[in-house]
């Protein structure tokens, strides 16, 4: 029996026209590693990129993923201030408590509000300041690592700079090197801050983020899914992708950078992009839009793809 529903897939027009999403822009769905779906709007196609948003998070989970195969980074356990000094000033006596594993999960403590439809407010008030890292290091620890989950920008900031430092160079070297490149990935490079010194996707709607087709998002959904294989080589350990999908002590609903639901575990950015992995169903299914100021999200589409949660419209 198949596990996608063909019905839906085949009234997806309609049912973008009656909910009035005029901003998607792309639909993909593999099923057993194979493309059974493909839809594009708003001149759209298989070459067009699209912001990637947050997705790029679960992205970065990856390449911490490889940093630790490869020795580059001895344990998640490992404090934060061996790599970056900032954090090792005793600005804040919890700051030598941080470890890498508490900036995956979202859990570093540090504060952070994301203000109206996520616009952050705290993060223009980085964008400005002369190094990111010495003003994130000044803001206010609110709990002890590994004790509150909040979702932030600080913490992936952090990732990002401590792979790079890791391996004297940015996190997009090893990303590049180890991911996109065996994955056949070249879309976009992801960007770095004013000075160059970490790479980081600044912003929510601009041309500072990184981009990527739909297809490309749905390779790292299905190297996920097959357990960090891609053409019988392995790209990033199954522990590691297995450990990134559990729910951290802090949070029940996310991993390793990865949102974790009763059906999957995916990876969400702002706008309604989307990585979905569904690995009871072998499906992987990925939405990409347009991104405005006000957020959108259409997790509907792809919960609809899988036969039980589907309901004429």
């Amino acid at each position: 029996m198949n596990t996608i529903n063909h019905e839906f897939l085949g009234q997806l027009d309609d049912y973008i026209k009656i909910k009035q999403y005029r901003l998607v822009n792309a639909v993909v769905v593999y099923e057993n590693d194979k493309l059974v779906f493909e839809r594009f709007y708003n001149k759209f196609d298989e070459n067009t990129v699209n912001h990637l948003c947050s997705t790029w998070k679960s992205i970065l989970s990856i390449t911490l993923g490889i940093c630790l195969d490869k020795g580059i980074i001895k344990s998640l356990d490992e404090p934060i201030c061996r790599y970056l000094p900032q954090f090792a000033q005793n600005i804040y006596p919890w700051h030598r408590l941080i470890t890498i594993r508490h900036l995956l999960t979202m859990s570093s403590g540090i504060h952070f509000l994301g203000g109206v439809h996520y616009h952050c407010p705290m993060m223009e008030q980085m964008v400005r300041s002369k190094d990111w890292l010495e003003h994130i290091a000044d803001v206010q620890m609110i709990a002890p690592p590994g004790t509150k989950f909040v979702y932030k920008e600080w913490d992936v900031i952090l990732l990002s700079a401590l792979i790079g430092k890791a391996c004297g160079g940015l996190s997009w070297d090893i990303a590049w090197e180890y991911l996109y490149k065996p994955l056949g990935i070249s879309d976009t490079k992801w960007p770095s801050n004013k000075e160059g010194t970490l790479s980081y996707n600044v912003d929510h709607y601009g041309d500072s983020d990184a981009k990527m087709t739909a297809k490309n998002m749905a390779k790292i959904g299905r190297l996920m899914l097959n357990g960090g294989v891609w053409k019988e080589q392995q790209l990033i350990s199954e522990t590691y992708v297995a450990d990134s999908i559990r729910p951290s002590v802090a949070s029940n609903d996310y991993g390793f950078l990865w949102w974790l639901s009763d059906k999957g575990y995916h990876a969400r950015g702002f706008g309604g992009q989307e990585i979905n992995v569904y690995p009871d169903k072998n499906v992987v299914a990925v939405v990409q839009a347009t991104v405005t100021p006000s957020s959108k999200f259409y997790s509907d589409i792809c919960e609809n793809i899988l036969e039980e949660k589907y309901e004429s419209t």
